[in-house]
């Protein structure tokens, strides 16, 4: 099976990084968690392999287990286990390989299998969450916690809703709280994002960028509220440093990539505001996906214009 694998250390570092918010999965959720990022990760792997086992010398790329990994991040603790099957399918199979391939793709892989599953299942996706453990050891002693929470619990409802505070800023930025697997905690997802700046895997001006454009549009859009609240809130901190830095999707030119950043940041803030959606941060991501080529053609139309003049 493993020579069937075409090894990129790239994507290696990227596994690394997922690792800390994995285990911390664990402690809150328990070692179903697990059971959802590897049932991601086997019909994951099986999608690719069905599209490239006939090609002489075809191999599955390492990249199937990052997005796999990635989706299975991004869904609840309690979801069922095919519709974590079904997430995975649809990032490598529509997300992927009918676009040509690794390295081919117009859209964010997972992003594109969690908006579907977003959309498919809502009940399963947003409904009901799962209360985390605390203490010592945690979920370490768990299969899975007990569904205690139902929609209004979660720190973006809060907003939508005008109730009471559910959980402290701190909780918010360390991470005890309900979400998705990957998404509780701003700094695990800072630290994994440091790493993969350093390790020269992810370039930093996206992360930045979407960053700084998702404080200031919050401010504009939820002036009186904290900026920094809503930055570790649901999944936009997972995704600014995950999902924007994916290195196919993301635009080449250092403006675009600027201007892409900034883009995410203000329709993650807009569609959290004004949609039916609580969690804005795939669309916007997707929308800037379908944007940026027409964008970067302009830029490169104004930049030869500039040169002949």
């Amino acid at each position: 099976m493993f020579k069937l694998i075409l090894k990129q250390s790239i994507m290696n570092r990227v596994l690394y990084s997922l690792t800390p918010l994995l285990l911390f999965a664990v402690y809150l959720f328990g070692f179903r968690v697990l059971a959802v990022v590897l049932v991601a990760n086997l019909f994951g792997y099986l999608t690719e392999y069905m599209f490239v086992y006939k090609k002489k010398g075809g191999k599955v790329s390492m990249a199937v287990f990052v997005t796999s990994s990635l989706v299975a991040m991004t869904l609840p603790p309690g979801i069922p286990l095919w519709i974590s099957a079904v997430a995975a399918i649809v990032s490598i199979a529509f997300g992927k390989m009918v676009f040509g391939g690794f390295g081919t793709n117009m859209f964010n892989p997972a992003i594109l299998g969690r908006t579907f599953v977003y959309i498919s299942f809502p009940n399963q996706m947003t409904v009901s969450w799962t209360k985390p453990f605390s203490g010592f050891p945690g979920g370490f002693a768990y299969w899975s916690g007990g569904k205690a929470f139902e929609t209004g619990a979660t720190i973006l409802n809060q907003y939508r809703l005008g109730i009471d505070k559910v959980y402290s800023f701190p909780e918010a930025f360390f991470g005890f709280i309900s979400g998705s697997l990957g998404e509780t905690s701003a700094l695990l997802i800072i630290l994994a994002g440091i790493y993969l700046i350093l390790t020269k895997t992810a370039k930093w001006q996206p992360m930045v960028g979407t960053a700084l454009s998702v404080l200031v549009f919050n401010y504009i859009f939820y002036p009186g509220q904290n900026p920094l609240f809503f930055l570790v809130s649901g999944g936009a901190m997972f995704g600014i440093v995950f999902m924007t830095t994916d290195p196919v999707s993301q635009p080449k030119g250092k403006l675009a990539l600027w201007i892409y950043a900034v883009l995410i940041g203000f329709l993650t803030v807009y569609i959290r505001r004004f949609s039916l959606f609580a969690e804005g941060f795939m669309f916007a991501l997707l929308l800037a996906n379908s944007f940026m080529p027409l964008i970067e053609y302009g830029l490169e139309r104004y930049n030869s214009k500039g040169a002949k003049a």
